[in-house]
This record gives C-alpha cells, structure tokens and sequence, in this order.
C-alpha cells in the first residue's frame, strides 16, 4: 500500500530515494562490490575465528575488563555521527532549498520536519554502517545473539547525533551563516577522520613505540568498573556498553530515550521554523516599503588586490578544497615528526619542498582552470595577462608562505641541517617549487568547472605529467642533497629545471 501524498511516510520515502541517489549516483555496480566485498570479509572472519573462540561463552556478561575500551569505541562513533548529522542537516534545511517551499504547502509543518530529522538521522546511521555492519554479521555468524544489542545501540545514537547535529547546525547557522557552517562542518569532518590516523601512529611518531603502546594498554585496562575511580556496573555512564551487549533494561532505556530527544527535537523545530517563516515574510513586506537610502556603500578593491582576495575566498568557502588541503596535510604530519627527530638525516627539507610544490600545483589547478565565468574575466578591465599572474599568485603566495614557516620552524629545532649555509638554501628552493609548480599549469591550461574540480578528472597529456613529477622530485631531491652536502644535488636541480623548460616550450594560451 502507497503512502499518500504528503503524508510523513511519502515524505520519507523521497528523502530515502534522494540520499539513495546521493550515495550511489544512480549506479547500482558499486553497491553490489561493496555489498560482495562486506560477505567475502564476514565469511573469512569467520572461518579465522570459529576455532579460535570454540570453546569460550560468547552470550556470557561482558566482563569488566572490557567495558572502557568498548565506550571509547562507542565515543568515537558518535562523535563521528555528529559530524556527519551537522552535514546532513546543513543540507537537509538549508542547502537543498525547498524548505520553504514545504512549508508554504498544505503539508503541516510538524510532518515536514519530522522528515528532514529523520533523513539526518538515516544518514548519520549510514556514516558508521561501514564500520557497524561487518562487526555486526560477524557476532551473528559465530552465533553472539547478543550482537543483536548493538543494532539497537546504533540506532539509538544514530537518533541522539541526529538531534545534537540539528541544534549545532542551526547555532552554527544563526552565529556564523549557511556558508561558513558548511565550511567548518567539512573540516571539522576532514580532521576528525584523521585524528584517527594520528592515534594510530601515536607511538610511532613519538619514538617510542613498544613503550607507549604497553602504557596505552595499562591505561585502557583501568578504565573498568569499581576501579580506579570509576563507578560500577550500575552508572549510568555505563549504560550504552550494556546496552549494546543486549541488556534488556539499560538497551529500552536507551531506545526511549533517543526517541524522546528526537521527538523534542522535531518539535522545538517545528516552532522555531514556522515563526522563522511567518517573520522572513513580515520582513520582506516592510523592506519593500522601506527606502534603500541607509544602506551602506560598496567597497570594492582595485587592481591585482581584488583579483587575490576573489581567489582565496573563493578558496576558503569551498568545503572540499579545505578538507582535502587538511588531510594531505596530516597524513604527512607523521612523517615529518619521524624524521625531524632524525630517523632520517636531512630528509625533512626534501619532503616540505615536494609537500609545498604539490600543494600550489593543487591550488594552481582551482585558480587558473577551475573558472565558472570565464566569460566575465575576458570583460573585466583588466588585461588577460595581468589577471592569470594574479591568480598564479593567489595559488603561489599561501603555499609558498607555508613552506618559508615550516622550514623556521624545523631550523630553530635544528631539524635541517647541521649547516647552518645549507639550511639557508632550502628557502630558494621552497620558493622555486611553489612558483615552478603553479606556472606548469599557467602553461599547459585544462579549463573546468570549479564544482567538477575533485569530482571530474580529466586526462592531462602525458608529458605535462611526467614534466610535474620530474619537476617536483627533482626539487626534493636537491633539497635532500643539499641538507646532506652533496654535489649531485646540482644535477638533480638542472634536471627539474630542464623539465620546467619543456613544459614553458610547449605552453599553450589559457586566453578563454
């Protein structure tokens, strides 16, 4: 039997259809990969651990001994469920653009909302199922009937993320804007998944790596109940750990009071939407009887000035760029602490120059190609000339100001090079990099949109590939040799700039 029309279960059923869409694209191959892959892991668990865990009691009490690390897991969890429901709710109210458009319709209000809650709270499930649904088919196969409890608990807190992400995203909405919340919903997001990566490489990064990781686990088993301080069983801090083993009692506590939050939820929004409604119509009535003349002038910057400041912000309000800026960023962080304690001599420098001279090629890439109104630029009052070396400086002057602090600060730790000349050599080069790598794509131009920028990838030829990596290792490579002082690294540069020669011998007009 169909729902109605307008009813809140046609309503979510054309929210599961558009996140459908969002997830898979319309295609139905990846999702069968994935589908397959997830049955071929749960099947080769198993098979590992039906011998191993025989003879142990799998439906028994969950000791103590496990329970802190188990609500660590489950904090983690959330906190990433959070992330994703200020995303999902940022684009379920405000981005999509037809909330107001439901809310003018006959459809009440209450209805309405209760719809878009409820598809955050499916998405916010759908960012841990990754995680949640092999975990969950292996404790079923081996027969853990309690496995079951975790299903309850993810739906739980897929209930509570999905109420706090609502709350945060409207504060976040109402201090800071639509467009900026966006923004740091992104980043948030970015570094929040790679904190995981970096607990991961804690020990290594640190130097100590047998030492820490027994420490962590000292500490990891005093987090019990009764010990150290902690409560016992029956705290309330303890409940989601029982309910996710499937204890009747803390697991209804649990369910009932997710629904409880996310009902006050739906309803505090539903007031605070429909009184938003009624006074942007008021608002819009008296600013049409009222005259524009106290409004304030416009500013505009002139020259190359306005050129930079278009570019960076455009830069900064764009989620994706900044996210995946970040997380090249941190992934490296590991590595850089690894050999500025001198795990390997001299090799610091090297790995800023290549880090710094991919970076401005990245954001040469959104400056220079990704233009959505090419056709305004070639009508600015400005010469074509002037403005592609404005928006090779606005990809070349932040990554080049980042390479100059990081060598300071790795100079000051005397991470670089015992020579002190040496060191000083490696800034030329930061430079070199940064401005070499973005005039490659001054030169050899691949027009896009900005929006296809990460999501269409076309094929660059060959040879401009080839020249970059060249380029760009031959750079870290004198670096390496330089911080080393060694005379081969003068061979290395003059191939990096025999390659930087080609590309300029082949340049094309970027002129659209």
């Amino acid at each position: 039997m169909r729902a109605a029309p307008g009813s809140l279960g046609w309503l979510v059923g054309k929210q599961l259809g558009w996140q459908w869409r969002g997830l898979t694209g319309g295609q139905r191959t990846g999702l069968i990969a994935l589908l397959v892959a997830v049955t071929l892991i749960t099947l080769f668990l198993y098979m590992a651990l039906r011998a191993l865990l025989r003879d142990v009691n799998l439906n028994a009490p969950l000791p103590d001994q496990v329970f802190g690390p188990v609500l660590l897991a489950q904090v983690f969890f959330f906190t990433l469920m959070v992330s994703a429901a200020v995303t999902a709710a940022l684009e379920a109210l405000f981005t999509r653009g037809d909330l107001d458009l439901l809310l003018h319709s006959p459809t009440p209000p209450r209805t309405v909302l209760a719809s878009r809650a409820l598809g955050v709270m499916l998405s916010t499930a759908l960012t841990a199922a990754l995680f949640l649904v092999p975990l969950l088919l292996i404790l079923l196969v081996l027969g853990v009937w309690r496995g079951l409890g975790l299903l309850g608990w993810w739906v739980a807190a897929s209930a509570l993320a999905a109420s706090l992400g609502l709350w945060l995203t409207l504060g976040l909405v109402g201090w800071i804007g639509v467009r900026r919340t966006r923004t740091v919903a992104s980043v948030i997001g970015a570094l929040f998944g790679a904190s995981v990566f970096l607990v991961s490489q804690w020990p290594n990064m640190m130097g100590g790596a047998g030492r820490d990781r027994i420490a962590l686990f000292s500490a990891l088993a005093q987090i019990s109940p009764g010990q150290g301080g902690w409560p016992g069983r029956g705290s309330l801090l303890w409940l989601p750990v029982r309910a996710a083993w499937l204890e009747p009692g803390p697991l209804l506590a649990l369910l009932v009071g997710a629904a409880l939050i996310l009902a006050g939820t739906i309803s505090a929004l539903t007031r605070r939407f429909t009184q938003g409604v009624q006074e942007a119509g008021e608002a819009g009535g008296r600013r049409a009887a009222t005259a524009p003349g106290g409004t304030r002038p416009l500013r505009f910057a002139s020259g190359g000035q306005a050129t930079l400041l278009k570019e960076w912000r455009l830069i900064l309000r764009d989620p994706e760029v900044l996210s995946r800026t970040l997380l090249q960023l941190v992934y490296l962080l590991p590595l850089f602490l690894s050999i500025a304690r001198g795990s390997v001599s001299g090799a610091v420098g090297a790995a800023l120059v290549l880090l710094t001279a991919n970076l401005a090629s990245n954001l040469a890439r959104l400056t220079l190609d990704a233009e959505d109104a090419p056709d305004l630029l070639i009508t600015a009052p400005r010469s074509p000339a002037a403005l592609r070396r404005e928006k090779w400086l606005a990809a070349v002057l932040p990554t080049a100001l980042l390479g100059v602090i990081g060598l300071l600060l790795l100079a000051t730790r005397g991470a670089l090079s015992p020579g002190v000349p040496a060191s000083l050599l490696l800034f030329p080069l930061v430079l070199l990099g940064t401005g070499g790598a973005a005039l490659m794509v001054l030169w050899q131009p691949l027009p896009l949109r900005r929006a296809d920028a990460f999501r269409k990838r076309e094929s660059r030829p060959l040879v401009n590939v080839v020249a970059s990596l060249v380029f760009q290792s031959g750079l870290s490579a004198t670096a390496y040799a330089v911080t080393q002082g060694q005379a081969w690294g003068l061979v290395t540069l003059i191939v990096a700039l025999a390659a930087l020669g080609l590309v300029f011998s082949l340049r094309k007009s970027d002129v659209r």
